[in-house]
């Protein structure tokens, strides 16, 4: 165990549990005031002390002598910058400890091998193109996409050294977070529970982010939406397409090609000047107005698995020979978590990941 304590790490495995001070409290049977000097640094634990938390937050002692230092949510997340129903500071908290969990992780991960990117991901500002469906053309020719729609966005994501991540947002208006840490790749943080059109366009919105945004600026979301909606829907592309009556059979085939919901297609149709308001609006109310929450089902898509994070635990496992039990103790987890965020079994399985060595 290393020898200094690191009080922002008992934080983390506390609002990763859900529980306040007072509720970490009553379950270890510490009081809070001890609790609140730990977690400010202005105390050492006590063995008694330090077991009874560890004890209560279902993880073993060392997780709080590690060196990693936490980072915060992007802005992007945090309520003043969204438009989407406000999250609850303690679901922040909790989606904050669970994402930097999960980067201690990775970082761990990568210490036995090397993740070279096939692709380069551009870094353009905004203020130097004219508009974010520039910078959309850019980046699919940069990646060498062919005209038309872009079949495995995931794929291209991580091709291009990003590492995808499918968590559990449930209960939180939070579709994806991007985190940009020193030492790692870029992680984007999806939703499991959304669709996969949605998953799609939020993947495509936070490589606009990733692409155009290297400091927060007011008008950061809505560049991100347009980049997301150009990398996905190209203009010379798609524009003849969206001529024409945008009846609900018309759009649902227009969304099993280019993968993209019905919604999304009757926005890219008025942006581009293909149909008028007057049309806009009557595909609102006549064809898209009861599906604002769930879309027909014989248009589902099937979802984009990323394979980058479960190849390097599948390397780990098969190549290397780890446990679970070994990666639970690497990670400074429990097995159960482990398991559960890996989804593994008692099996082995191959890696099928090409490594640098």
């Amino acid at each position: 165990m290393a020898s200094h304590f690191n009080p922002d790490l008992l934080r983390v495995a506390r609002q990763a549990r859900g529980l306040s001070q007072a509720e970490l409290h009553t379950q270890s049977g510490v009081s809070q005031s001890t609790i609140s000097k730990l977690e400010s640094g202005l105390s050492e634990p006590m063995e008694d002390v330090l077991q009874k938390l560890a004890q209560a937050l279902r993880y073993p002692p060392t997780l709080f002598f590690e060196p990693d230092q936490i980072v915060g949510l992007p802005i992007s997340v945090h309520p003043q910058y969204r438009k989407r129903a406000s999250v609850g500071q303690r679901s922040l908290a909790q989606l904050e400890a669970e994402m930097n969990l999960r980067l201690m992780h990775i970082r761990r991960l990568l210490r036995s091998l090397e993740y070279r990117a096939e692709r380069e991901m551009p870094r353009m500002d905004i203020d130097d193109y004219e508009s974010p469906e520039q910078i959309a053309e850019f980046v699919r020719r940069t990646w060498m996409i062919p005209n038309g729609p872009l079949r495995n966005l995931v794929d291209a994501v991580e091709r291009a050294g990003c590492i995808v991540i499918h968590s559990d947002f449930d209960g939180r208006s939070v579709d994806g977070v991007t985190q940009r840490v020193p030492g790692l790749p870029p992680c984007i943080f999806l939703n499991r529970n959304m669709p996969a059109d949605r998953q799609r366009f939020t993947l495509a919105h936070e490589v606009g982010h990733i692409v155009m945004h290297r400091v927060p600026t007011p008008d950061m979301e809505q560049e991100a939406n347009e980049f997301a909606s150009a990398l996905l829907m190209p203009a010379r592309d798609i524009r003849a397409s969206l001529t024409g009556g945008l009846t609900l059979g018309r759009l649902g085939a227009l969304k099993l090609e280019w993968r993209v919901s019905m919604a999304a297609l009757v926005f890219r149709a008025r942006r581009l000047g293909v149909i008028s308001e007057y049309e806009n609006r009557q595909a609102w109310s006549r064809t898209l107005a009861r599906y604002r929450t769930k879309e027909p089902v014989q248009f589902d898509l099937p979802l984009e698995l990323p394979s980058i994070l479960a190849a390097m635990v599948r390397y780990h496992l098969k190549d290397l020979g780890f446990s679970v039990g070994d990666l639970a103790t690497v990670f400074h987890a429990n097995v159960d978590d482990i398991r559960a965020l890996y989804e593994l079994g008692n099996e082995t399985p191959s890696s099928g990941l090409r490594i640098v060595r």
